[in-house]
């Protein structure tokens, strides 16, 4: 039997559903988040959208609306083809919204772990680092690296989305005191002691981003926030088992990110420029050349051992 709140749930996507938006009828839900939902938006002429809609709850909180504005605002002056744009923010009908750029080729987080996908995993993380260190040139720090925050296009093209939480360098925060925003298991040792988070804060969440993409889970594992924040906080990550086709040398750049100290990391420019650098390891042709002359010399001795062998017998 369905719970209360999966009923409710259905209920939300059944009644905002065919709804409008500004000037954008809400279609089919692409996802739901803790800020909201997001929906296919159609206007009446032009492509489709997404509209992201900040959800009943917090629509309540001052706070909340302010740091979905926020988002909208900070993301709306954010150029780079590596970053989901932004093209309005307002308000209808009490409803608080998002108009984005339609990106329909899941995220990072599905494609991290599927079976041979090296070969499309790390271009799209040195396109999430490149999107990265541009946004941190111009003084936005995401604050909530993952990959689910990483969309890809059909053409496996990586946008970094949900600069919800993101602040610019020189403002003051507009988080409650002692209250930790973000996502546990990507969480820096400084956002977890409660200091304020830097461009170095979204450089050990890509070192953890890149870890998981290496060694095929995370550096640090936990069935509760608290034993994440424990970890990110205290325990150094283990040596990373890097998995071929990648190469060791991203094990090396997974730890220099996930240094303790934020003046230990590197920036995030080069992040980027160690990624874009990275080529893969595959097995060299002429090893297949020589396992192929092997098995033919192989088979060319079994066979003249049966023709002398033959000749003999008879």
């Amino acid at each position: 039997m369905p719970s209360p709140a999966a009923k409710s749930s259905s209920s939300s996507v059944k009644r905002l559903t065919g709804s409008k938006v500004g000037k954008y009828t809400l279609k089919e839900q692409l996802g739901q988040g803790g800020f909201g939902e997001v929906y296919v938006g159609e206007p009446k002429n032009g492509p489709s959208v997404a509209v992201k809609l900040l959800d009943a709850n917090h629509a309540r909180d001052d706070d909340a609306i302010a740091r979905f504005k926020r988002e909208g605002e900070t993301a709306k002056r954010l150029a780079h083809p590596n970053i989901v744009r932004v093209l309005d923010v307002g308000s209808s009908r009490s409803r608080h919204y998002l108009v984005m750029e339609l990106v329909r080729g899941g995220s990072l987080d599905k494609l991290m772990h599927r079976e041979g996908a090296a070969e499309k995993v790390l271009p799209a993380l040195a396109q999430t680092a490149q999107a990265l260190a541009y946004a941190h040139a111009e003084g936005v720090v995401h604050r909530d690296v993952k990959p689910s925050n990483v969309l890809l296009t059909r053409a496996g093209k990586a946008k970094v989305a949900d600069f919800g939480l993101a602040r610019a360098i020189d403002q003051s925060s507009m988080t409650t005191e002692g209250r930790m925003l973000g996502t546990a298991s990507y969480m820096s040792p400084e956002q977890v002691k409660g200091e304020r988070a830097t461009t170095a804060s979204d450089v050990y969440a890509m070192g953890i981003m890149i870890y998981d993409a290496i060694v095929g889970q995370l550096p640090f594992n936990s069935d509760n926030q608290l034993g994440f924040l424990y970890q990110h906080a205290e325990v150094e990550p283990p040596t990373p088992a890097v998995r071929a086709p990648y190469p060791a040398s991203l094990g090396s750049l997974a730890l220099a990110c996930l240094a303790k100290d934020p003046k230990d990391r590197p920036t995030m420019a080069q992040v980027a420029d160690r990624l874009a650098a990275t080529s893969l390891v595959h097995a060299r042709p002429w090893r297949w050349i020589a396992l192929a002359l092997a098995v033919v010399a192989v088979v060319a001795a079994a066979w003249l051992a049966y023709k002398y062998w033959w000749t003999v017998a008879h």
